[in-house]
């Protein structure tokens, strides 16, 4: 087995942990199991569960970490997460009211069957780590490769609420 390179990663027996937490790489086809069962019904369990692994991985970063601004702070989470197999996620603009961040390599646009529901987990996990570094916040995915073939990217705004 290749040794992965990852700051605070570590692999023993089968088990994976990063920074002391244990994490499962699961197939995609998980998603798409759960939406032929539940319909459009799964979208606010895929929101629910991306949101609490969001906070649960950034807050154990975070301490790990030691970021010494916000926009190191959502460099390092995009950085860790992009090595997850979501796709390749990057900041376009990090301020204290606003992220923006783009999902190229959206894994959704790698499989047979491409859907929303990838993207629905996405922006739970992002409202997941913007709750941790905003407090409160809105997500919205303002473009879609799944929706605009012309994309080669989907871009997610991480809005603080006043």
């Amino acid at each position: 087995m290749r040794t992965l390179k990852l700051k605070g990663l570590k692999y023993n027996k089968g088990k994976y942990e990063l920074f002391n937490d244990r994490f499962v790489f699961f197939p995609p086809q998980i998603i798409d199991i759960l939406s032929s069962i539940y319909g459009e019904g799964v979208k606010s369990l895929l929101v629910w569960l991306g949101k609490k692994t969001g906070w649960t991985f950034i807050q154990n970063w975070d301490e790990n970490l030691k970021p010494k601004s916000l926009e190191d702070l959502v460099n390092h989470f995009c950085n860790i997460l992009s090595n997850h197999g979501w796709g390749r996620l990057s900041a376009k603009l990090v301020s204290e009211d606003l992220i923006i961040i783009r999902l190229y390599h959206n894994i959704s646009s790698e499989l047979e069957n491409k859907s929303k529901y990838f993207c629905y987990f996405i922006t739970g996990l992002l409202t997941g780590f913007g709750e941790f570094a905003l407090y409160r916040v809105i997500v919205s995915e303002n473009e879609c490769c799944l929706e605009n073939l012309n994309l080669d990217y989907c871009e997610y705004k991480i809005e603080r609420i006043q």
